[in-house]
């Protein structure tokens, strides 16, 4: 998330001439020196559930590919301690996703709350692309939620 006030450089910085002072962060020129703490907390809802919902098909991804794995060692015949340690494989699969599921149930009831709460649509108003990208998320969560593989 950009902070303008992250990017100031301090009066020794910008005079010292042994060192080229640069900026670490940039202002963009869309950018403004005040935004919306609300317009702030929805980039970070938004952040949120992308990662949960990346890190939801990658465990289910992984969990089906432990899967195959072990039915393809469980025809080619490997020895008893091979399935063994595949089976350990699966299970530890299987065991991230519950958490993953549950944190991604609070994150969707966050953001629901949090869109509910803002009646007036100030919101959409402020930014309208982002509030869509939020609300289109949220659908694509909900359906990923409510389709367990």
């Amino acid at each position: 998330m950009y902070s303008p006030h992250i990017a100031l450089l301090s009066t020794v910085q910008a005079s010292d001439t042994r060192t080229r002072a640069r900026l670490r962060f940039r202002r963009r020129p869309s950018d403004t020196t005040f935004t919306d703490p609300r317009v702030e907390q929805l980039i970070v809802h938004r952040a949120l559930l992308e990662h949960m919902l990346q890190q939801k098909e990658h465990y289910d991804h992984e969990r089906d590919l432990e899967q195959q794995r072990l039915e393809r060692f469980r025809c080619e015949g490997a020895n008893e301690r091979r399935l063994q340690v595949q089976e350990q494989v699966v299970k530890k699969a299987k065991a991230m996703l519950p958490g993953i599921v549950f944190k991604m149930r609070n994150q969707v009831d966050k953001l629901k709350r949090f869109l509910e709460a803002d009646q007036d649509q100030e919101l959409q108003q402020l930014d309208a692309n982002l509030y869509n990208t939020c609300n289109e998320l949220l659908k694509t969560c909900q359906t990923t939620l409510d389709n367990p593989m």
